[in-house]
């Protein structure tokens, strides 16, 4: 299973599916955002660590233990959340389909992207589709009002996504909180990224 981050720590974490929560350094996914919990262990692990600064090295950040500051642990986990946010935001090229100005060809290359054999992941709002191929790590946004524009079939559209086998199609709220909702923001492309972390 792949993380977004990890967070070493004896206490619970918010929104565990995305974060590699654990108490054991062995069970660390190693290259990958780590926030570390307890000021004595960030010390232990980190000797070059300062209790000034929340940032360690380029992916490690340390936070006070809910027991000895329960303010500055929520600040800091909140703030930690919101840069593996935008971490993710930035590893995920995301590509606008555009259906105004497509050429035929460059839609017919699209169904045939779409239905082919790649496992992928599919967020369908009510305006918006929004696909993820993991193996490019490239989403696709496809605008539901502008096929209707063009005099498009929108259900078409859906059940070409719908009847895929390869693609899973995914619900917003199953798989993210509301506060990372809130850091997501106008950003939903990444949600079906966020989803395959989990399969």
């Amino acid at each position: 299973m792949n993380y977004l981050a990890n967070v070493l720590t004896n206490e619970g974490f918010e929104d565990n599916p995305f974060y590699n929560v654990t108490g054991e350094v062995k069970n660390l996914q190693p290259d990958t955002l780590t926030l570390i919990v307890g000021w004595e262990r960030a010390k232990e692990l980190h000797p070059e660590a300062s209790i000034l600064k929340w940032k360690i090295d380029e992916n490690t950040y340390w936070t006070y233990g809910k027991r000895v500051r329960r303010d500055k642990n929520e600040t800091d986990a909140k703030a930690f959340k919101k840069l593996v946010i935008e971490h993710a935001i930035k590893s995920v090229d995301y590509w606008f389909f555009n259906v105004l100005t497509a050429t035929k060809e460059e839609k017919m290359r699209l169904k045939i992207f779409l239905s082919d054999g790649r496992r992928k992941f599919a967020l369908i709002n009510e305006n918006f589709i929004y696909v993820y191929f993991p193996d490019d790590k490239t989403t696709i946004g496809i605008s539901l009002n502008d096929i209707d524009y063009v005099g498009g079939d929108r259900e078409k559209m859906l059940n070409i996504i719908k009847k895929t086998p390869s693609i899973k199609i995914i619900r917003e709220r199953d798989y993210i909180s509301y506060d990372t909702r809130e850091l997501i923001k106008n950003k939903k492309y990444i949600i079906p990224y966020l989803s395959s972390l989990n399969g």
